[in-house]
């Protein structure tokens, strides 16, 4: 992480701080960042910071605070590192350490997947046999007109009820299972991580309420997706490409934004009230 915070940097935020006349407890209440971060911030410790996901997140709140540049201090552009490709089963212990996780989930999915096809080819072999059923029952009773037709009617109806069940079996199986929402006031983030929608393409509308707000959207490649103010009552689209790991939103005011995935609602839970933050980041992870 050393690429992220150099020694440059750690004297510049210490600097800005001391002509400031602030202590680290009170820069502590102003950007609810933990004193030993904002310490090791300084003295360029990047041992005692998490990732370099929340240098980057913890310096811009830092220079912010002190009234610097982010971006100058930084050196920020498209291709500065913003999400980790590493993060796609980030998660925060009990111990307050972020630590990288692995989806031991993922094999059991992966069978379950491997079921589905052959779920579907039984139930196409099952339709023909009745298919094939109804025809030699109406051939055998080619004298009897009217129970004939009658069949025909039945199986029909019987054909229609079993494709509207596979439809509504099929929309059940596509709709997306957010899963639980892990927020954490300290890095002034909430995290999602979202089983089984990697390989697919989806949408992210933003819309904005009161005043605005200012928003960023990175992929986990650094690439901005989306960097502009969303204006009060107005909502704004933004198209993720298939087998996209991770995605990133950040809130310049997060009080005005709500977030929706295809459709479904992203909440926003938990947030801190006293004082309530401004900025806020929104990561969605997209496991395969």
């Amino acid at each position: 992480m050393s690429e992220v915070l150099t020694e440059a940097i750690s004297q510049q935020l210490k600097d800005a701080r001391q002509q400031q006349g602030l202590s680290l407890d009170e820069l502590n209440q102003k950007t609810k960042i933990q004193t030993r971060y904002l310490k090791a911030l300084e003295e360029g410790d990047t041992d005692t910071l998490p990732s370099a996901f929340y240098v980057r997140a913890f310096a811009r709140r830092y220079a912010e605070a002190v009234g610097l540049n982010p971006d100058e201090l930084l050196g920020e552009s498209e291709e500065s590192p913003i999400v980790p490709s590493d993060l796609s089963y980030a998660h925060r212990d009990d111990d307050g350490v972020v630590r990288a996780g692995v989806d031991h989930n993922e094999s059991a999915k992966t069978r379950l997947m491997g079921w589905v096809p052959k779920i579907w080819v039984g139930l196409g072999i099952l339709v023909g046999l009745l298919v094939v059923w109804l025809v030699i029952t109406q051939l055998a009773s080619s004298g009897k007109q009217s129970s004939s037709q009658s069949q025909v009617e039945v199986s029909s109806s019987s054909v229609s009820k079993a494709s509207s069940s596979s439809s509504s079996s099929s929309s059940k199986k596509d709709e997306i299972q957010l899963g639980q929402a892990q927020a954490n006031a300290q890095q002034l983030t909430t995290t999602y991580n979202i089983a089984g929608q990697q390989a697919k393409a989806h949408k992210l509308v933003i819309k904005a309420s009161a005043t605005g707000t200012m928003v960023k959207v990175n992929d986990a490649t650094s690439k901005i997706l989306f960097n502009e103010t969303v204006a009060a009552n107005t909502e704004k689209t933004i198209e993720i490409p298939a087998n996209t790991t991770a995605v990133n939103v950040q809130f310049g005011t997060v009080a005005n934004g709500t977030v929706s995935l295809d459709g479904q609602a992203v909440a926003i839970n938990n947030l801190p009230t006293t004082p309530a933050p401004t900025t806020w980041n929104l990561l969605l992870n997209f496991n395969k």
